[in-house]
Order: structure tokens, then C-alpha cells, then sequence
């Protein structure tokens, strides 16, 4: 099967990324405008808009009262984009004076910063304080946390989930999401949930976006529940072909001996009920060893599709900002048994 991608990835150009956010949003949109309105709504952390047409009945004029009225607000999203530097206060400053003299509606011009890093508070204050003056909503915004909306909004939308799906990969092909070692990747695991478990590996097409540019830490989501949880140390995409393990190639970490043993036992015991499966090429993600957990789902339904999560924002029993760079599978587990997500 040949992989078909939704987004640019061969360049690395603050144009691109501008294109693909545009696109990806306009992918949005295009689902449901009340969609792209709560993605707009969780930037802008309370400062509420409303998108698309409204529809009500019986409204007093000054002269008479229409049996219905539709009716759209104006809105205007000004976005500025940075690929590797930070916003500048010089050139946020000009923005807001070029919106200004648009003479928008009060409340119904945006201006967001999209960023790699977050920006620091007493900045981002002071700005919304100028922002307010001018009558113009302002939100600042990493491309991790547009990615996290974006997945909580789209999760129960297949065709959405596949264009996400692409449009993370672009992101992290770019390094804007610089919160890898934060990040668990739940992965659906059904039949080969016992190998996948017992030999410390997890296995998907090939043609698949590769989960590790995001994740550092894999969990395998199986009866409605994530429970092991492993840091990632390699992965490759392989066959087999006369009983021989072809290493097509190593996209991350070292292809050990000992990883490569992993993966023709995992080869070995799938080829058992999923016909073909050795000859086809997989991408096999081997983690330093699969910890007992249990974060349960608790909504109803099972996973769509696999999911990412910002660790610390999972856990509710403590406050926790930030792990560890270096944490262990065991430290994460441990974080997050008995806990749950949506």
C-alpha cells in the first residue's frame, strides 16, 4: 500500500507550517463549523466566540418582530506563526496596530501566536492587557497544545483522526513538539496484546506515520484500559523472507541483537493468525521492557485509533507540572495506575 499524505513534509519552511495549520483547520471547518469553534474556544482559554450562522425566532426590531431571524457575526483570526524563533514584542505590537485600524467590530478580531515554546506569563499578561485596550482577543499557543485540542475534539471523527493523524507527523517531522519525553502514545492492542506484552514490542504497517517522533513512551490500550506502559528504545521497519529478518531500515535508536530476537519472536507468533503477516513490512516499536499499569477509560465506547497524552495533565491525584527527562517506564507507570481519561 502506498502512503498518501494529506500534508507537505519534504520542507522545512515557516510557510509550510503556516500552509498545513491553515489547512488543517480549514479540515475542521469543513467537519463542522461548531467544531472548529470549540478548537478557536480552548486557544483563546475562556475568551468565548461563536462561529457560523445563528438561528432565532420571534426577535424584536425597532419597527416589528420577524417570525426568524439568521444571522452571522463577523470574525476575524489573525495568525502569526513562528517555526524556531519567539514571538516578538515588536512585531505582536504592529499586528495589533494593523488590526486596529481595520475598525473590526468590537470582540470580533483574534490574534494568535503559534510557537514551539510557550511563552512566559508576565508577557503573555501584558500583552492580553494591550490586546483588551484594543478591543482584540489574544492567545498564545504552542503547536503542542493546538495538536492536543485538536486530538480532544477530532477523537470521535475518523476521517479527522487520519488527517490529524498526518498533520502531527509534519509537526514533529518539523521538531515543534519539543514535549517528546512527556508524551504517551496509546496504541490499540488486540490479539497480539499477550506477545506484545511478554517480548517488550508493538507493531503497525509501515506505511503508518511513525508514532515515536512524538512519543517517548508507548502504552498498549487494551480492554479499555492502557495497561504497560514502556519507554521506547528503537524502532525499524522489517520483513522476514526466508526466515531471515530484513531490517528495511532503523528509524530511531540502535537495532540491537537482542531487539532483533524480539522482533522475529513477535513475527513469529503474529504469523500465526494474521496470514501474510512476515512478509509484509511492519514498523516494530521495541520498548526497555512493558510495566503493569492501569489508567482506565472511562468514557463510554472503546479507543478509535491510537491517542496522544501529555503525562502530567493525566495524573489528578497530585499537582504535577513536569516529569523527569529521563524518567523510567516504572516511574511513569506508577504515576499513572488508577488513574483515567476520557
Amino acid at each position: 500500500m502506498t502512503a498518501i499524505n494529506y500534508f507537505q513534509t519534504y520542507s522545512k519552511r515557516e510557510n509550510h507550517v503556516t500552509n498545513n495549520t491553515l489547512l488543517m483547520l480549514r479540515h475542521v471547518y469543513q467537519a463542522s463549523p461548531r467544531l472548529l469553534e470549540r478548537v478557536v474556544n480552548s486557544m483563546l482559554d475562556g475568551q468565548a466566540i461563536e462561529l457560523g450562522p445563528q438561528f432565532e425566532q420571534q426577535v424584536r426590531g425597532a419597527h416589528s418582530v420577524p417570525d426568524a431571524v439568521i444571522s452571522q457575526k463577523p470574525l476575524h483570526i489573525y495568525i502569526e506563526t513562528k517555526h524556531s524563533d519567539e514571538l516578538g514584542a515588536a512585531q505582536i505590537d504592529k499586528h495589533m496596530e494593523t488590526i486596529a485600524t481595520k475598525n473590526h467590530a468590537d470582540d470580533t478580531a483574534i490574534l494568535i501566536g503559534l510557537t514551539a515554546h510557550a511563552l512566559d506569563e508576565v508577557t503573555k499578561d501584558e500583552w492580553l492587557k494591550k490586546a483588551n485596550a484594543k478591543k482584540i482577543k489574544f492567545a498564545a499557543v504552542t503547536y503542542g497544545e493546538l495538536v492536543n485540542i485538536l486530538q480532544d475534539q477530532c477523537a470521535n471523527d475518523p476521517a479527522l483522526s487520519d488527517i490529524l493523524e498526518d498533520y502531527q507527523a509534519f509537526i514533529a517531522g518539523e521538531g515543534l513538539l519539543p514535549t517528546q519525553y512527556r508524551t504517551l502514545v496509546g496504541l490499540l492492542c488486540g490479539q497480539s496484546w499477550r506477545e506484545n506484552v511478554d517480548y517488550g514490542v508493538y507493531f503497525e504497517p509501515a506505511h503508518r506515520n511513525p508514532k515515536w517522533r512524538q512519543a517517548e513512551f508507548l502504552g498498549v490500550y487494551h480492554q479499555k484500559k492502557i495497561s504497560h506502559i514502556g519507554r521506547l528504545a528503537t524502532a525499524a521497519v522489517c520483513v522476514q523472507r526466508d526466515h531471515e529478518l530484513v531490517v528495511q531500515t532503523t528509524e530511531f535508536g540502535k537495532l540491537t541483537d537482542e531487539h532483533k530476537d524480539k522482533i522475529k519472536a513477535v513475527i513469529k507468533a503474529a504469523n500465526a493468525y494474521y496470514d501474510g503477516f512476515a512478509a509484509d513490512p511492519h514498523r516494530f516499536y521495541v520498548v526497555d521492557n512493558f510495566v503493569p499499569t492501569n489508567l482506565m477509560k472511562r468514557s463510554p465506547g472503546g479507543m478509535m485509533g491510537h491517542r496522544y497524552f501529555d503525562i502530567p495533565g493525566l495524573v489528578k491525584k497530585q499537582k504535577l507540572d513536569d516529569i523527569p527527562k529521563e524518567a523510567t517506564a516504572a516511574y511513569i507507570a506508577d504515576l499513572l495506575q488508577g488513574e483515567g481519561f476520557e
